[in-house]
């Protein structure tokens, strides 16, 4: 044993996981005011009973009936219901103002589709979504900066529609200037989105900033390099929706597009001032060779569970701003290429998903042939219950689970003199079964990198040195 692990005060750290509720999220009223809308209808009105809509026939007709209502109703005022009735709508994106719900009759019933608009010319902005709204809590100019709160993005709701995010028609128009097409995004305190379908998205590709794209994507807070001030509060709720389709663009090259179809981010979130309830279940993702079903960034306390993902590219993927404290649970994962990444996520708890894998069809995609990637800066991660099913001839390097990277297993911290101190809180693997993977595997690591992982009863230590360069299981 190297001199590194005498360093090491040996302490599995005792997690206690966040835990799915049946129990409802108790989500504020509906606004009162409810305003009806209609691309087509008998007798157009003032949009204040179902018999006489709002003209929406246009997406010049929608965007000025919107802004008119925004005036009207309050900026910020006591919100209001756009109530869509059936019909096929184009819309140059609508913007939500706080506590404004979005409503239509229905998947394949309303449908909202993206279209290119002067003001997309003039403008020149590199994404679009069909809805999209929201930004951070203000505060006024005077002494003591007091917080406004009638500006927050509270009380967002948007339900029962189709999204036609049209990358082909607005590429078509807009050229190179346009990057990205989504269906929804929303940065708000409080949103709701079920029975949504968002399908035609996609991206440019090329530069790592256009290469993503969020079909659906709601956050409290900005990430990376933003000084935007987010919301301690964070209650997102995504279900009954789905996301279908392969991620639109330039397939050449290797810097293709890709999507995460169902995205959550709460950078500012508070466990100890602030509410935090994040919630994605009972969605379904089907057809995303090209993507990823379900990611989170930031998070500090999120549920994933009783979801369906069929023929995508990899279930779920976590590697940006350090996620922790997230339930990954009941999932089922059929006929994609991998189940799922996390790189620096820490008390995970990915339990009773079943995994059936499929060999990838194009080489660029073979990262992805896991059942599980776990890699740097991972620990206290439970992976217990799951099923992993190979349906045909895995690749050389497709495994069940696969463990590898830097400081996997150790928490480094400072104690109270300032001293840095490592203790270990391994990743731990329980109860798993596996049909058709080559063995699972840990490691190889580098040397000076040591890695801490428990498989069943099995406390396995690897120091990156040549007589335990890795360690490979099958059955727990």
């Amino acid at each position: 044993m190297n001199l590194f692990f005498h360093q090491i005060r040996f302490v599995v750290l005792l997690v206690a996981w966040p835990s799915a509720s049946a129990q409802e999220i108790d989500w504020p009223s509906a606004p009162d005011q409810t305003v009806w809308l209609a691309v087509s209808h008998e007798s157009f009105g003032d949009g204040q009973a179902a018999s006489r809509p709002i003209d929406a026939s246009t997406a010049t007709k929608l965007g000025q009936a919107l802004e008119r209502l925004a005036e009207e109703y309050g900026f910020y005022g006591d919100g209001l219901i756009l109530h869509f009735l059936p019909g096929e709508y184009e819309t140059h994106g609508i913007r939500l103002r706080p506590r404004w719900h979005v409503n239509g009759a229905g998947i394949d019933k309303t449908t909202l589709k993206l279209v290119p608009g002067a003001r997309h010319r003039q403008i020149k902005s590199a994404y679009h979504s069909v809805i999209s709204g929201g930004w951070g809590p203000q505060f006024s100019g005077e002494p003591g900066k007091q917080r406004m709160a009638k500006r927050d993005f509270d009380n967002l709701r948007i339900a029962d529609l189709s999204l036609d995010c049209n990358w082909i028609g607005m590429k078509a128009v807009l050229g190179p200037s346009l990057k990205k097409t989504a269906g929804i995004d929303l940065l708000a305190k409080q949103a709701r989105v079920e029975r949504v379908l968002a399908s035609g998205f996609g991206a440019q590709g090329g530069r790592p900033s256009w290469r993503e794209v969020f079909p659906i994507r709601v956050i409290s807070a900005m990430g990376d390099g933003s000084k935007l001030l987010g919301y301690s509060d964070s209650i997102i709720e995504i279900r009954h929706c789905i996301v279908e389709g392969y991620v639109r663009g330039p397939s050449a090259g290797t810097a293709w597009p890709y999507c995460t179809a169902i995205m959550v981010s709460h950078r500012s979130a508070d466990l100890a001032k602030g509410r935090v309830d994040v919630r994605v279940h009972h969605n379904e993702v089907r057809d995303i060779t090209n993507g990823i079903a379900f990611g989170g960034a930031f998070l500090k306390r999120a549920e994933f569970y009783e979801n369906t993902v069929t023929n995508c590219g990899i279930g779920f993927n976590f590697d940006t701003g350090g996620n922790r404290g997230v339930v990954i649970r009941n999932n089922r994962f059929t006929g994609c290429v991998g189940g799922g990444s996390v790189n620096d996520g820490k008390t995970f708890e990915i339990r009773d998903n079943t995994f059936r894998l499929v060999a990838p069809g194009e080489s660029r995609f073979a990262w992805w042939h896991s059942g599980l990637r776990i890699r740097d800066y991972t620990r206290g991660i439970l992976v217990e219950g799951n099923r992993f099913v190979f349906d045909g001839e895995s690749s050389s390097s497709g495994r069940g689970i696969l463990l590898h990277g830097n400081n996997v297993g150790i928490r480094t911290f400072k104690n109270a003199e300032g001293d840095w101190q490592n203790e270990i809180d391994p990743n731990r693997f329980i109860n798993n079964s596996y049909i058709g993977m080559l063995p699972n595997m840990a490691g190889p690591q580098k040397p000076g990198q040591p890695m801490h992982l428990v498989v069943g009863d099995r406390t396995i230590q690897l120091s990156g040195e040549s007589d335990n360069p890795e360690f490979t299981w099958l059955d727990d």
